[in-house]
């Protein structure tokens, strides 16, 4: 073999070699960057993860709300709200006795004379039984005095089921004979 071309061999050996180092370095390079995207793309694919685990949480509670008849809960708090009351009004009505039979008399019979503070305390009385509350006597106990031995009507402001009322309550005799009570917004349009 010619020396020329051992040399020639040689170059071109070292060429050869020479090119690979260089494929090499860049196919390590490439993989390098393949793998750093790889592992961006899992910390993505995680957080998809906890959303699955989010939707399965939120169709569990999507079932369990679905066992709630919520018609049937209306109905039952319905029917806790008028036991109430009936055991209020009831209750009243024991009170009432039980201060008529002490002062002699029931909550229909007049009041004994000079009793303007058991008067009101009777027309109060009867409006929280009617389902009033926050019952005002706007009326001065004065004239609630009077009215024990004669007649008149007594002012009243209270609350029903939120909405304000007005009216008076009809007294004869100290007996209340009728209550005329109406919301504020039908009273003055």
């Amino acid at each position: 073999m010619p020396p020329d071309s051992v040399e020639a061999g040689a170059a071109a050996l070292v060429t050869l070699a020479a090119a690979s180092v260089v494929l090499l370095a860049a196919s390590a390079v490439g993989l390098w960057l393949v793998l750093a995207r790889l592992r961006r793309l899992e910390s993505k694919i995680a957080g998809l993860g906890r959303l699955e685990g989010i939707h399965g949480t939120l169709e569990r509670m999507q079932e369990a709300r679905g066992e709630l008849d919520l018609r049937r809960i209306e109905h039952v708090l319905i029917d806790i709200r008028d036991g109430q009351k009936r055991v209020e009004d009831r209750m009243l009505a024991v009170l009432e006795r039980s201060a008529g039979v002490r002062g002699g008399g029931s909550a229909l019979e007049p009041v004994s004379a000079g009793s303007a503070e058991a008067l009101a305390d009777r027309i109060v009385t009867r409006l929280l039984a009617l389902g009033y509350e926050r019952v005002h006597l706007v009326t001065p106990s004065e004239e609630i005095g009077e009215m024990i031995a004669g007649e008149g009507a007594v002012t009243v402001e209270a609350r029903r089921e939120g909405t304000a009322c007005k009216g008076r309550i009809v007294v004869r005799r100290g007996a209340i004979v009728d209550v005329q009570l109406q919301s504020a917004y039908t009273a003055f349009p």
